[in-house]
């Protein structure tokens, strides 16, 4: 069953639930070992979902909530103001390359109708099944195609905010009769945190136990590899990044891209900022600090060391560019742009962890064979 809202109460699911304390105060929701995003209460024939910061900027605590049941009529009236889907879902769309990874990794990728920028997947699966047309590209944002997705009739679409207009999408969506579900996971700090949102896409499907088997497995191996990077006799400085028209903007010292230098065994250099998104700076300033950078990692799209040289002759200057410790992750990447440390490596971040470990501590780890990074020449 697809419940048709009205506007007025798509405007209270938006705006009608504030976050709990635990939440501000950084502690994961009851179930959750990392991920603060989101919350899952199971009741007697129902579950209620929220997510928590729906998107950028959301300064009022604001969260959205949504009902999954195998039966709708088993949800008390007192919860009819909120979406009720009905689960197992079997037609899905998946607005983000994540989502797909996540819904591969569950062995649901059959149910999988709709992705958005289809040139950018990389897994060999749905990159199969789109050259078939099974799955169909239906866009994003203002491109987003409604008329193809009212033909697909998804029981459900995934989507991302990046910031408030998100829920002009979602009140379109949801008056055309599809459930629109906003994810959030894109705003965890903690690597382990973007993985573990697969345990809210599983409950889409009613397959929570096999979600916790494959975050279990992430997790464990995650925490070996950063117990290896413990032991290191060294940190290497790390520099992250590279400018864009003029603006660095390098990960904030609070951020998941930090927290991967800190677990690999990395010193990075914006390590003792506070915040957890990007930080603005000028090209300049950054300069100065990445003369005592050892290694430069993430460098853009850059594909070797002459694409850098071609942006700023500066940058040959720099300790990292002249040693050769050049790093990016666009190792698996496709002939489309599509990059797999965008989609697999969301789930996975103990390769990528381990990958970082083989960067910054060479031979830490025997035999590491590369998944995302290579050196740049």
């Amino acid at each position: 069953m697809k419940k048709i809202l009205p506007l007025f109460l798509i405007l209270t699911i938006l705006h009608g639930c504030k976050i709990t304390q635990e939440e501000k105060n950084g502690i994961p929701p009851e179930g959750n070992k990392y991920a603060l995003g989101f919350s899952v209460e199971q009741f007697s024939g129902y579950k209620i979902l929220k997510v928590f910061r729906p998107w950028q900027q959301n300064n009022n605590g604001l969260s959205v909530t949504y009902i999954l049941a195998k039966d709708p009529e088993s949800v008390p009236d007192s919860l009819a103001i909120f979406p009720i889907i009905t689960i197992p879902v079997k037609k899905v769309a998946a607005l983000s390359s994540g989502y797909v990874a996540m819904i591969s990794a569950l062995r649901e990728s059959g149910s999988l109708k709709a992705v958005s920028g289809s040139g950018f997947i990389f897994g060999d699966e749905i990159r199969d099944m789109i050259e078939n047309h099974e799955i169909v590209d239906v866009g994003y944002d203002q491109q987003l195609n409604y008329e193809m997705l009212v033909n697909l009739d998804p029981d459900v679409l995934f989507l991302y905010g990046v910031d408030a207009s998100v829920q002009t999408t979602v009140r379109k969506l949801n008056e055309m009769g599809i459930p629109a579900v906003i994810c959030s996971d894109y705003l965890e700090t903690e690597p382990l945190g973007k993985s573990e949102w697969i345990k809210f896409i599983s409950e889409f499907y009613d397959k929570r136990e096999a979600a916790d088997s494959v975050f279990n497995g992430i997790e464990q191996r995650y925490l070996i590899v950063k117990k290896i990077a413990e032991g290191a006799d060294n940190k290497p400085v790390v520099l992250s990044g590279i400018p864009w028209k003029d603006t660095w903007y390098v990960p904030g010292g609070r951020s998941f891209a930090a927290k991967y230098i800190s677990d690999a065994g990395g010193n990075y250099l914006w390590k003792d900022d506070s915040s957890s998104e990007v930080i603005p700076l000028d090209l300049e300033a950054v300069y100065l600090k990445a003369l005592k950078a050892d290694i430069w990692i993430n460098p853009g799209d850059a594909g070797s060391l002459k694409a850098i040289r071609d942006y700023d002759d500066r940058f040959t200057l720099l300790p990292a560019f002249q040693n050769g410790e050049v790093y990016n992750n666009n190792l698996r990447i496709n002939d489309s742009g599509g990059n797999d440390y965008w989609e697999s490596g969301i789930l996975y971040p103990d390769l990528i962890l381990s990958d970082l470990v083989g960067i910054f501590h060479p031979g830490l780890i025997p035999g590491h064979c590369w998944t995302y990074y290579k050196k740049l020449k």
